[in-house]
C-alpha cells in the first residue's frame, strides 16, 4: 500500500492529446471590407511613409526665382465616425500664422470608436503648399496645423494636419540655372530613385499582423526642389508619399471563416497559419475613402485559437471521465471526431484522476 502511494504521487503523470480545429480556404474569394467600425470587427486601415531622394546637376550661371513651399501633411478626423470632406485650397494654419493650402479636395475617413467610447482618429495623407513665395514658409520641424474656416466650430480642434517630414522649397532669390536636358534626366533618376525608396518604406511599414492590399498604393510626389551646390553644381530634391490600404489579419481570418459557415463559431479567434500564404488583391471598382472589395487568394489554413494553459488548469485534478466534458467547453477550437479522436493517458495505470500538478500534465496539440 505505501509503495502504491509512493508510485501515485511521485510518479504520477498524463499525457492528454487534442485536435486544433482547422479548415482550408478554397481561393479565390471576394470579400467587403469597410473603411470603419467598432473595435475587434473588420475594417482596414490606411498605412503611409514618405520617401526622399536627391541628385546633383551640373549648373551654369544663375537666375531670379519665385518659389513656394510644400510638403507632406497627415490630416486627422476625430470628430466622430464620419467621413469629412475638404475642398480644393482649403486653408492650413501653422503655428506662428502662416498659411498653406491644399490644391485638391480630400475627403478623410471618420475615425475609429473603441468599447470605451473614445475614437482613433481617421487620417489621410495630402500636401500642402505655402500660401506665399519665400523661405519663411520652409519648416524642418514637425508643425502641426488648423483649419481656420473651422473656427468658432467644434470640429476645429478635432479636424486638424500634421506635416510628415519637411516642408521645403520656398525661396526667393538666385537660383543655379540647369539646361533642360540635364533636369529632364536628373528628374527622370530622382523619381526612379523614389519609386525604389517607396517600395522599401512599403515592405518595412507593415508589420506582422497586418496584410497589404494591392493594388491601392497611391503615390504622390513634391515638386522638385532645386537649390545651389557647390562646384557650379545644383541640388535637386523630391519627396514622396505612399499611403495603401492594409487589413488586419486576425479580423480578416474571423471574417473568412464566418462566410466559409455562417453557423461557425469564431469565439476563441481564428487565425491564419502562414500570413505569408495570403494575397489581397483590390477591387478596380472601389472608391477611394469608401468600402473595399478585395479578392482574397493564396492557400493559408484557418486555425481557431485556444489558451492550451486553461486546458491545463480546466483538467487539474478532474475525473477521468468528465475528459470529454471538458474538453467541449473549448469547442469549436478543439474538436473531437472518430477521424480525430482526442485522448488521455494517465500513470500509473490504476489512478483515475488527472494530477493536480501542472508540470506533471502534459497537452500535445495536433491540427
Amino acid at each position: 500500500l505505501v509503495g502504491a502511494l509512493l508510485l501515485s504521487t511521485v510518479f504520477e503523470r498524463a499525457q492528454v492529446m487534442v485536435y486544433q480545429k482547422t479548415r482550408a480556404i478554397t481561393a479565390p474569394m471576394v470579400i467587403t471590407i469597410p473603411a470603419s467600425g467598432p473595435t475587434g470587427t473588420l475594417f482596414y486601415q490606411v498605412a503611409t511613409a514618405t520617401a526622399s531622394a536627391t541628385t546633383s546637376v551640373p549648373a551654369n550661371g544663375v537666375k531670379k526665382v519665385s518659389t513656394s513651399a510644400s510638403g507632406a501633411v497627415t490630416i486627422y478626423n476625430a470628430g466622430g465616425t464620419t467621413p469629412q470632406k475638404l475642398i480644393t485650397n482649403t486653408r492650413f494654419e501653422a503655428q506662428d500664422g502662416k498659411i498653406y493650402r491644399i490644391h485638391g479636395a480630400v475627403t478623410i475617413p471618420g475615425g475609429i470608436k473603441k468599447a470605451d467610447g473614445t475614437i482613433t482618429p481617421g487620417s489621410i495623407t495630402a500636401t500642402v503648399y505655402a500660401d506665399a513665395p519665400g523661405a519663411d514658409y520652409n519648416k524642418s520641424a514637425t508643425t502641426r496645423f488648423t483649419i481656420p474656416g473651422f473656427k468658432d466650430d467644434p470640429r476645429y480642434t478635432k479636424v486638424y494636419a500634421q506635416s510628415q517630414g519637411a516642408l521645403m522649397g520656398g525661396m526667393v532669390g538666385d537660383q543655379p540655372v540647369v539646361a533642360a536636358a540635364d533636369l529632364e534626366q536628373a528628374q527622370k533618376a530622382l523619381k526612379e530613385q523614389l519609386d525604389a525608396n517607396v517600395q522599401a518604406s512599403n515592405k518595412a511599414s507593415f508589420p506582422k499582423g497586418l496584410l497589404p492590399v494591392a493594388g491601392s498604393l497611391v503615390v504622390t510626389y513634391d515638386d522638385v526642389v532645386q537649390t545651389t551646390g557647390s562646384a557650379n553644381t545644383a541640388s535637386l530634391s523630391q519627396k514622396a508619399t505612399m499611403s495603401m490600404a492594409a487589413v488586419p489579419s486576425a479580423e480578416l481570418a474571423a471574417a473568412v471563416a464566418k462566410q466559409l459557415d455562417p453557423t461557425h463559431e469564431v469565439t476563441g479567434g481564428v487565425l491564419f497559419d502562414d500570413e505569408s500564404k495570403v494575397t489581397l488583391t483590390v477591387d478596380p471598382g472601389s472608391k477611394k475613402a469608401g468600402p473595399l472589395t478585395v479578392t482574397l487568394a493564396g492557400s493559408p489554413l484557418l486555425v481557431w485559437q485556444f489558451d492550451q494553459n486553461a486546458v491545463t488548469q480546466a483538467l487539474l485534478g478532474k475525473e477521468k471521465g468528465a475528459f470529454n466534458t471538458v474538453l467541449k467547453t473549448f469547442a469549436p477550437a478543439i474538436e473531437c471526431t472518430d477521424t480525430k479522436p482526442c485522448s488521455a493517458n494517465i500513470r500509473p495505470f490504476w489512478k483515475a484522476t488527472f494530477p493536480t500538478t501542472p508540470g506533471k500534465l502534459k497537452i500535445e496539440v495536433k491540427k
